[in-house]
């Protein structure tokens, strides 16, 4: 029941004091000089609707979470939520043993690739006056070959752990190499972040969210006492305060299973079915969510009397008395009828109570 109901019929119930009426709930006969134009009550389908308020915000799906590469402890973060971000930018840093142990392990095997390499090219020499057999040659050759994989190998990893490194930089360096440096996989911008500088992490800890900024979704809180009525693909119309008269379409494609325990609140969310490259995230927006469509019975609104908090027909019995019965208004309907609860299908009601009232 809107407000905009509610006070329209408080102005009646101003106007109607101090005219004389019955006990509530109690039948009330009128004697009337004029005849009483009788309505008689027929139902129709009614679309109701929940009102609520949300936010734009970003659509999980097709977003990238980022996890780390190995367990470690998170030394430093380079983003904030909101930044812009693109495919390749640092990210974050996290210490790591693992590091240095892949580190120092490329060390030593490009050690022995080079004392590898000065064997084979001697072997091979050697063969050739023939000093030693074709097997040995051999030997030294699948050596060399073993090495180099292994150091090839090394080397990717240690690019997926975010470092770049060259044989010269290495042999130059001879520093203690020990933290993963996580990269950008897309561009877009920082939708979350789960993690802070000296948090202990591991290969199944979610550090951030990078989100597609052409993928939006409108997240609505809607209370406990309404959520029963939204279903999954009920349509909705919202607004925002940057386009107040331009109405947008969505549809809600699900609705979470968790209530807020502090707002009374059930998060719902919602597709946005056009221009949605006019929004932004965290907009804030009025919307209007299509609930269930039932039957009601619609009477006239001039049929409608408030009357100490309450609201009343007047239905004629069937010996023609005029009974007072209370009735709930559910929606306004076009045509200055008003569906309500309370009443059934095929009743007579006094169409105009208001002149009931004056006489």
């Amino acid at each position: 029941m809107t407000k905009g109901i509610i006070t329209a019929f408080i102005i009646v119930a101003v106007l109607t004091t101090g005219i004389g009426c019955s006990k509530e709930g109690k039948a009330k006969k009128v004697e009337t000089k004029q005849e009483t134009k009788i309505y008689k009550v027929t139902s129709t389908e009614v679309k109701t609707y929940i009102e609520a308020t949300g936010s734009i915000q970003p659509d999980i799906e097709g977003a990238s979470k980022i996890l780390p590469h190995l367990a470690g402890i998170v030394n430093r973060v380079y983003v904030k939520v909101g930044d812009r971000v693109e495919k390749g930018q640092l990210l974050i840093a996290i210490t790591s043993p693992d590091v240095t142990d892949t580190y120092s392990g490329y060390l030593s095997t490009l050690t022995q690739l080079k004392q590898a390499e000065r064997i084979y090219n001697l072997n091979r020499q050697l063969f050739e006056i023939g000093a030693i057999t074709k097997n040995e040659l051999l030997n030294s050759e699948s050596n060399l070959i073993q090495l180099k994989a292994i150091a090839e190998g090394q080397r990717k990893k240690l690019h997926i752990y975010g470092l770049s490194v060259e044989d010269e930089f290495i042999e130059k360096g001879q520093h203690r190499i020990d933290t993963v440096f996580i990269k950008s996989p897309m561009s877009g911008y920082i939708a979350d972040i789960q993690t802070h500088v000296g948090d202990r992490v591991d290969v199944s800890t979610p550090l951030m969210t990078i989100a597609d900024p052409g993928n939006i979704i409108v997240v609505a809180n809607i209370y406990d006492t309404d959520i029963q009525r939204v279903r999954k693909g009920s349509k909705v119309t919202f607004y925002t305060d940057t386009f107040p008269d331009i109405p947008f379409q969505g549809v809600v494609t699900y609705v979470s299973d968790v209530s807020d325990i502090d707002l009374k609140t059930v998060k719902t969310f919602i597709k946005i079915l056009d221009r949605k490259h006019l929004f932004k995230q965290n907009m804030f927006l009025q919307l209007k969510i299509e609930g269930e469509k039932k039957v009601y019975p619609v009477v006239p609104q001039s049929a409608v009397i408030y009357k100490e908090g309450r609201f009343y027909v007047y239905v004629v019995s069937r010996e023609g008395r005029h009974e007072m019965k209370e009735i709930k208004p559910v929606k306004e309907m076009p045509g200055k009828l008003m569906a309500v609860q309370g009443i059934s299908d095929g009743e007579e009601i006094v169409a105009t109570a208001m002149d009931l009232e004056k006489t």
